[in-house]
């Protein structure tokens, strides 16, 4: 009884050993095929990231080709332009320093005008601290006046062109306006009373002006839009890259499905030609078989007729 017991314990151990590594193995097998299931597609991925990839190369080497030659005609086309523009000038006895110095004339004039007008109104600042004191009104109201000319003057090229416009008029307005409400305070005419908070006001209104022209200028406002077409553009070359690999992945298809095709018919041509040859064995055996057996049956007739023969000779010699 306890051999018994213990065959039955070992054979039921056995069979929880049996199903435990049959559950194990079926495990191990439904892992191995997710990683081989996940490395597939995997593999299918970089197999379209590259074909993307060598698609995005070739279409930015034939932009890079047509931006060379796009930048060596415009190149060409712009000396080509000042060099005839150039002798056009010196036919007429303008050479190209004096062109030169045209061009920045009005500009120097401009800057000439600004600094004479703003260390007038600083000599002007000053004059009133000296006759009146620094803190006086005469004083405060010459002093916002300056800094106003500073604001309207800094930073000119940080200021959309219809702005700068504006505060450079306004700049050339500023001394003028100082030196009457300066006139109407030594004199004591009763304008001063009237023009003073009007200044004040317009001197507030200016310097919110200048300041807000300054803080909204923002430089790459073409450089953006230049920045819009170049993604509209690299969108259109993806978009030509995925169209590229589909048509690819299409015709790899399509030429997968004529070589099948063509294997299959080969391997069909194949069969028919097999199934002839055998046919034929079989035919030729089928004769060979019914030759040797009308052989077998035509063997004992010719023995028969030559022991006639035989007894025929035998009794004529007797």
């Amino acid at each position: 009884m306890e051999e018994v017991k213990k065959d039955l314990e070992q054979t039921n151990l056995l069979q929880e050993k049996h199903i435990k590594e049959s559950i194990r193995v079926q495990r191990t097998e439904y892992v191995r095929q997710q990683l081989k299931k996940r490395k597939e597609a995997e593999d299918a991925l970089l197999v379209k990231l590259l074909e993307e990839q060598r698609v995005i190369d070739g279409l930015q080497e034939e932009i890079r080709e047509n931006l060379e030659q796009t930048e060596e005609s415009s190149k060409y086309n712009q000396e080509l332009k000042e060099s005839i523009n150039a002798q056009i000038y010196a036919l007429h006895g303008i050479s190209k320093d004096k062109l030169e110095g045209m061009k920045e004339y009005r500009r120097a004039y401009y800057r000439g005008c600004a600094c004479a007008l703003f260390l007038l109104s600083a000599s002007l600042v000053v004059l009133c601290g000296i006759l009146h004191g620094f803190d006086s009104e005469i004083c405060l109201a010459m002093l916002s006046c300056s800094g106003l000319e500073g604001a309207l003057l800094v930073q000119e090229k940080r200021r959309i062109w219809i702005a700068d416009v504006i505060c450079r008029c306004l700049y050339l307005m500023v001394f003028p306006a100082m030196t009457v409400l300066f006139v109407c305070y030594e004199l004591e005419y009763p304008e001063y009373e009237l023009l003073l908070p009007y200044m004040v006001m317009a001197d507030l209104v200016l310097l919110v002006f200048a300041a807000v022209s300054y803080f909204f200028y923002y430089p790459y406002r073409a450089e953006k839009r230049k920045a819009r077409n170049a993604r509209e553009h690299i969108e259109e070359i993806e978009k030509s890259a995925r169209k590229e690999v589909r048509r690819n992945q299409k015709s790899l298809k399509r030429a997968l499905r004529k070589q099948t095709r063509r294997l299959k018919k080969e391997e069909r041509r194949k069969e028919k030609e097999q199934q002839k040859e055998h046919g034929c064995r079989s035919f030729l055996q089928s004769i060979k078989a019914g030759w040797l057996r009308k052989a077998v049956s035509e063997l004992p007739e010719a023995s028969a007729e030559s022991e006639q023969e035989s007894e025929q000779e035998a009794e004529k010699t007797s």
